[in-house]
Formats: structure tokens, sequence, C-alpha cells
């Protein structure tokens, strides 16, 4: 019973992170303020990071069921939240719920906001999408479109074998390994680097732009 319940316990785990992990980004870029969208989705990692740095330490404070208990909280805080945050307004304007997608925009930007400009550009861009052609799998292998298919997909393979997931998860062996009695304050130290360093990209990421912070990234994991 005891292996039966740990798994359905990481299936439910990796159901939930696998979603959130996709949805939140995505949620946050399109309700957030144009000026303020690369910042604001940014904010998701360094949530991340500091929820890193909280389990390390309480890991070694309390046992493992006890370790697990602590994430109901912001689990139904977040359950609680979602019934006063409006939906998408993008989404909205895609599937064509027009005075929803209105509604959504202006409780978002405040009551006195005009949001008449906004609207008007988000309307203009999903009509744009819909006027382009209808292009399947295997057409994206055409030559006009390998150039942003091989830079999209080549961004996602760099994020995942640029060896920083790996740098993550042998941290503490690898202090150990280096010589130090114990791995904790290492893996601590490791965790604590990451808020610094993601609040900067926070907010370079709205004023330098993507593709600089894009090459320093790159950069630097080969050297570390």
């Amino acid at each position: 019973p005891g292996r039966s319940l740990l798994d359905i316990g990481r299936f439910c785990t990796g159901y939930g992170i696998g979603i959130f992990s996709y949805v939140v980004p995505v949620f946050i870029s399109e309700i957030a303020p144009k000026n303020l969208r690369g910042g604001l989705a940014t904010l998701n990692q360094l949530m991340i990071v500091i929820r890193i740095i909280y389990s390390v330490y309480l890991r070694n404070s309390v046992n493992m069921e006890n370790l697990a208990l602590t994430g109901l909280l912001p689990c139904l805080l977040l359950l609680v939240g979602l019934f006063f945050i409006p939906e998408s307004p993008r989404w909205l304007a895609k599937i064509g719920r027009q005075k929803e997608f209105e509604l959504a925009l202006r409780k978002l930007r405040g009551k006195n906001a005009n949001v008449s400009k906004e609207a008007a550009e988000i309307q203009a861009s999903f009509d744009t999408l819909r006027d382009l052609p209808k292009v399947n799998m295997f057409e994206l292998f055409d030559a006009k479109y390998i150039r942003p298919l091989i830079v999209g997909v080549g961004l996602m393979f760099s994020q995942q074998f640029g060896g920083i997931k790996r740098v993550g998860f042998y941290t503490s062996q690898t202090f150990v390994a280096a010589g130090f009695s114990s791995g904790k304050m290492g893996t601590i130290l490791y965790a604590i680097i990451q808020v610094p360093v993601t609040v900067v990209g926070a907010v370079l990421m709205d004023k330098s732009g993507r593709r600089p912070l894009l090459m320093v990234s790159p950069k630097d994991c080969p050297i570390l």
C-alpha cells in the first residue's frame, strides 16, 4: 500500500507541475501589460528558485511526509485565488467571446483605464493570424520555415542540454566530492545565488531585450 500511494502521489505531483510549468508563464504573459510582459513572466522563475531555497532548508529539518504537506498551503491559496482572477483576455479574443474579452481586460487594467487601444491591438493580432495560411507539420520543414524552426527548437534544446539541470541535481554530491563535510550548505548557496541573478534577468528582460540575455546564458554555462 505504501508503494502504491507513493506512485499515485508522484503521478499527481508530476501531472500538476507539468501543467503549471506550461500554463503559468503563458497566462502571465497574456494578462501582463506590453511594457512589463517580459519582467512579469520572469517572476515565475523567481518564485521557483525561492521555492528551491525553502525546500532545501526544510529538507533536513522535517521528514518527507511533513515536507510534502507544506505544499498544501500555497496550493489552497492558489485554488481560492483562481475564483477571483479573470480569464485570459487574449484567449477570450481568440475564441470570439468579445464581450467577456473586454470585461476581462478592463478588470485587469482597472475600472478607469482606457483599454480601447490595447483591445484593438489584441484583436488586430488575432485577425492577422486568422488570415495567415494554415501550415501542417510536414510543411514546417519547407525551406522558408526551416530557419525559424531551427531557432525555436534550438533554444529549447540548448535550455535542456546546457547542463544547468545536472548542476542542480548533483550539487550536493559535487560539494561532498570536493571535500566538504556536507553538501547541504553548497546546495543552499547554489539556490540563493539564483535569486539575484533571476531578479537581474527580470529587470533587464524589457530593457536590454531577449537576444542579449540569451547570448549571455549559453556563454556562462560551459564556463561553469
